[in-house]
């Protein structure tokens, strides 16, 4: 069957286009490299076929000359992305349910939004593998696919319960990229990415598919209504969401501060009137992130330390003993073997 014959549903496009844009690609040249008007980039009809789908993430990629667009588009990806299957999440999101009923929800929705492939899910001892088979898995655009659909599984988990979502292992069909930068697919995915494997899959603790979902009154939002959000928001929340997303650059106060349009003394005086300082919102993060990643990760300590935005993995664990009393490798060991007897 020809790629033609299938469609994705236009809301995908968006996600391409952010990452594109966030790689100071210009929509004139990705127009003219489609040999479409630049209309059709801003507003794309509700369905697209999936050969011009293959040749939007090509062409970005190409473009900006980025081999890894695939993960970022995957990072890129909301509810709002997902139509059907968004609203479907969200009212799963509404409904206090847990990470497994959202992936349950996932697989039986996703040929509503596109045509790609499909999910299924296999038991492996307390183990669980997300396996996601490509439609087109020779076509040229298929490496893109396959990475941007993996991210983008991890990055609505992470949004949906908004935590951490530790994998203990990524494998891919495709080969390993010649381009290729095993720092991008780690933090992407936070583990070890296996490449020429008999499936793309995500493999993660059952326990986590039983954390439950952070309750939102409302999840996908025009821009207005984000920036809505954003002012209702508390300081705190705010410097913690950022945090959240990027430890692994280690971000200083003023960095923070700057993203959220403040100066760094109007930032301190917020979070001082709200009962915090910086540094008590930045160990609090990489405390709940450095204990899911030791509980829930294949990761060593020195990957987690670099992940977590530590340049020595002794300071990672220099901190870890104040906070825990415990060094990082023992709660490692006591973590899993507490999990291996369950």
């Amino acid at each position: 069957m020809s790629t033609l014959e299938f469609y994705v549903n236009g809301s995908l496009v968006k996600p391409v286009l952010d990452a594109y844009l966030h790689q100071n690609g210009r929509f004139s040249a990705l127009a003219d490299q489609l040999k479409i008007a630049d209309s059709w980039l801003f507003n794309p009809p509700d369905k697209i076929s999936m050969e011009q789908y293959f040749q939007l993430l090509l062409s970005a990629s190409e473009l900006v000359n980025d081999s890894h667009l695939g993960i970022k588009v995957g990072q890129y990806s909301g509810l709002a992305s997902f139509d059907v299957l968004g609203k479907a999440l969200e009212n799963t999101q509404k409904n206090k349910a847990t990470l497994a009923k959202a992936l349950q929800q996932m697989m039986l929705l996703e040929r509503l939004v596109h045509r790609l492939g499909d999910s299924r899910v296999e038991m492996e001892g307390n183990h669980v593998r997300v396996i996601w088979r490509a439609r087109f898995q020779q076509h040229k655009a298929s490496r893109l696919v396959s990475e941007s659909i993996l991210a983008g599984i991890v990055h609505l988990a992470q949004t949906l319960a908004d935590r951490l979502i530790p994998i203990l292992d990524v494998t891919f069909v495709h080969h390993q990229p010649t381009v290729y930068s095993e720092s991008i697919y780690q933090q992407a995915f936070g583990a070890q990415c296996r490449f020429s494997q008999k499936y793309n899959s995500l493999l993660l603790a059952a326990d986590v598919l039983a954390w439950p979902l952070k309750q939102s009154q409302q999840t996908m939002q025009t821009t207005r209504n984000a920036i809505e959000q954003a002012q209702e928001e508390t300081t705190v929340e705010r410097v913690v969401n950022q945090l959240k997303s990027s430890l692994v650059s280690a971000p200083k106060l003023s960095q923070i501060a700057a993203i959220l349009g403040l100066n760094e003394r109007s930032l301190q005086r917020k979070l001082k009137t709200e009962g915090y300082s910086y540094q008590q919102l930045l160990a609090q993060v990489r405390m709940q992130q450095a204990c899911d990643y030791l509980q829930y990760s294949n990761l060593n300590i020195l990957n987690i330390s670099q992940l977590l935005g530590f340049k020595e993995q002794s300071s990672f664990n220099h901190f870890f003993m104040q906070e825990m009393g415990v060094s990082p490798l023992n709660y490692k060991h006591r973590n899993n073997k507490h999990r291996n007897n369950k």
